[in-house]
């Protein structure tokens, strides 16, 4: 596969339109560019390479045909289920909930209590 057909795949699984304004400003390059790379099957630049992974959070590699497999590079590391599960739900949050969720983590690590090896007498409460 192109890069454009992988772009392509991986845009309308988004509901993102391909060739958008919007789509070619996380490129960096104009909507013309984006036809050419359909049209003559070219690859694009570092710069659009690795705009167009982070508008799709996929990897710049899976977009360049290294890799099959189009999960970002901090996906590719085990994670428990608590953590897939709250990095999921982190991804539904816009920038301002993004945020206020970081506030709150950076709280309670800030509470030895709830940090892993923790000997302390407390009992954190029981989450979910």
């Amino acid at each position: 596969m192109t890069f454009f057909e992988r772009y392509e795949a991986i845009c309308k699984e988004r509901n993102i339109s391909p060739m958008s304004q919007t789509a070619a400003d996380c490129l960096g390059c104009s909507k013309s560019n984006i036809s050419a790379f359909a049209k003559n099957g070219t690859t694009p630049k570092g710069e659009a390479v690795a705009g167009a992974a982070r508008m799709l959070d996929v990897s710049a590699d899976y977009l360049l045909g290294l890799t099959d497999n189009a999960h970002p590079i901090e996906m590719l590391y085990e994670h428990t289920e608590t953590e897939r599960k709250a990095l999921e739900m982190f991804r539904e949050l816009n920038p301002e909930g993004q945020e206020a969720a970081l506030a709150m983590i950076s709280g309670l690590v800030s509470q030895g209590i709830y940090k892993k090896g923790d000997t302390g007498d407390s009992v954190p409460a029981k989450i979910g």
